[in-house]
């Protein structure tokens, strides 16, 4: 069968399965990850992110990981730790682990250290 052959209505129905395949693979996945996760995202955020070329799944899947630790984080803080060329995994790490110990860290703190280049968990431990 070739493309002369289809109907206009079954190329509607491709070219229909063909957008939301391509709304799943780049919006939806990530979205109803966070939705069953517990963490509130818009679909507009996640277009945005895509625009920046900033790296989803590493910000999202650090943002879960987080809020599942009951450590309270903004999107957009993760995103300016990126942009600032942060390591987000560090981070989150860090401030995951400050709260385990109860230590008081807040994440301008666990940013800044992260710039020093240092790993933030090694630092809390050594300054225990």
């Amino acid at each position: 069968m070739n493309i002369k052959q289809l109907s206009p209505d079954q190329i509607l129905i491709v070219g229909v399965i063909l957008l939301l395949l391509a709304y799943y693979i780049l919006i939806a996945r990530f979205w109803l990850r966070c939705l069953l996760s517990g963490v509130r995202i818009k679909q507009i955020e996640i277009i945005f992110m895509r625009w920046r070329k900033e790296p989803v799944n590493l910000i999202l899947t650090e943002l879960i990981k987080a809020n599942k630790a009951g450590v309270l984080l903004d999107l957009n803080q993760l995103e300016a730790c990126h942009l600032a060329d942060g390591d987000v995994k560090n981070v989150v790490n860090g401030l995951i682990y400050a709260k385990a110990k109860n230590i008081n860290l807040t994440f301008r703190e666990a940013a800044q250290l992260d710039q020093q280049k240092s790993d933030i968990v090694s630092y809390l431990r050594n300054k225990q």
